[in-house]
């Protein structure tokens, strides 16, 4: 018996897989940043220290802490996965946010 495996690289996907994907942004000053948790890498710690680090090195930045977003876990169907990006995405404009940080290690 023949059997096949598939293996996606540590590196990524290809490039081409990655759609309707925003340009980084030239500046944080000035900018609000929301943050998406997902449940991994003591994330209440690592987002404390990372919204002090934003503010030392990044004047008027504001941050949209993770817990006024759900928080996504890893799983789940692809239709799901997509509803709660939009549900993210919609939440993230309401509240102004030039950009977001998604997830912590995990």
């Amino acid at each position: 018996m023949t059997r096949e495996y598939a293996a996606i690289s540590p590196a990524g996907l290809p490039l081409a897989a990655a759609v309707d994907v925003s340009r980084p942004l030239e500046r944080l000053e000035g900018k609000t940043i929301g943050e998406v948790y997902n449940n991994h890498f003591n994330g209440e710690l690592m987002f404390r220290t990372y919204r002090r680090l934003f503010a030392e090195r990044y004047p008027g930045i504001r941050i949209v802490p993770f817990d006024e977003f759900p928080i996504v876990y890893v799983g789940g169907d692809a239709a799901s996965q997509r509803r709660i990006a939009r549900d993210i995405a919609t939440l993230a404009k309401q509240r102004g946010c030039d950009a977001i940080i998604t997830g912590n290690g995990g």
